[in-house]
């Protein structure tokens, strides 16, 4: 089998998949994803490296593997992301510059080229699924032996249950790009964080996933039946999910929490308005 990442498990046929704080996935020289140890590539070829999207424990060896040769394809939407990743930095924190304490590891990464977008990716090997909502261009690739790599489009429930408020910024995109994950045919499911499941096992995490998105949302449309601040109502959910008090983990709240207002508030839901200089929100 040429080149495999080193400690790659088989999931189906020519798919493999190498477990780690970011599962990436192989197959017949295409890597999804990469983990954060480069030992695990070292000293072995791969043509193409698809990355789901922009965040930089997704890439975290993409610089690396594209000075040995690999062509690096992504997402258009999340491309810039991943080729200067102060912008993902800039853009949470209202494009000002934040300081060091204020930024989540996650969003620091080597810079990497972009060689192509998978939009317009073709070959038999895997094909491109878009799930966006995690980040605008976030996608899932199909392998030819039906194995799906979701990257961060599907939390497992045990994450959720470490992760009570996991990172989005449209949770309408999301809900959609669940239902996409339900409508593809495929018998093995690899996200991002987490173990490999069976169709029916991510059937179930599809559901409580769908389950939480809708907790946040009446949540959130029955405490603005008393006006709140923007701020008090990321302190409401935080608190109510069970948040830590620590600035990494507020500053990814701040932009979930307004994913959800703005889904709300899209849909008439909820209404906003400025008053003494503060935005307020109010159940419709």
């Amino acid at each position: 089998m040429r080149d495999l990442p080193a400690g790659a498990e088989r999931l189906a046929g020519d798919t493999f998949y190498l477990p780690g704080p970011t599962n990436s996935g192989w197959i017949d020289g295409v890597l999804i994803d990469t983990g954060p140890d480069e030992a695990a590539y070292e000293g072995r070829s791969f043509d193409r490296l698809l990355i789901t999207h922009g965040h930089a424990d997704h890439f975290a060896c993409g610089a690396y593997l594209r000075r040995a040769g690999t062509l690096v394809h992504a997402p258009r939407d999340d491309a810039s992301l991943i080729e200067n990743p102060e912008v993902n930095i800039r853009g949470m924190f209202s494009w000002a510059k934040p300081g060091d304490l204020l930024v989540t590891k996650l969003f620091r990464g080597e810079p990497c080229h972009v060689d192509g977008l998978v939009e317009v990716w073709d070959d038999r090997r895997a094909a491109a699924i878009p799930l966006h909502g995690h980040t605008l261009g976030h996608t899932g690739f199909l392998t030819a032996d039906g194995v799906l790599f979701t990257g961060d489009a599907l939390y497992q429930i045990p994450i959720w249950e470490r992760h009570p408020l996991p990172y989005c910024i449209d949770p309408a995109m999301v809900t959609a790009s669940l239902e996409r994950i339900r409508a593809t045919e495929f018998d093995v499911l690899v996200p991002g964080h987490g173990v490999p499941c069976s169709r029916q096992e991510a059937e179930a995490h599809i559901d409580h996933h769908l389950g939480e998105l809708r907790a946040i949302e009446e949540l959130l449309v029955e405490r603005l039946k008393v006006e709140h601040t923007t701020e008090d109502a990321i302190a409401l959910v935080s608190a109510e999910r069970g948040l830590g008090d620590n600035a990494a983990q507020y500053w990814l709240a701040v932009t979930t929490v307004k994913g959800f207002l703005g889904d709300l508030l899209g849909r008439g839901e909820i209404e906003f308005f400025v008053r003494d200089h503060a935005g307020w929100w109010r159940t419709a």
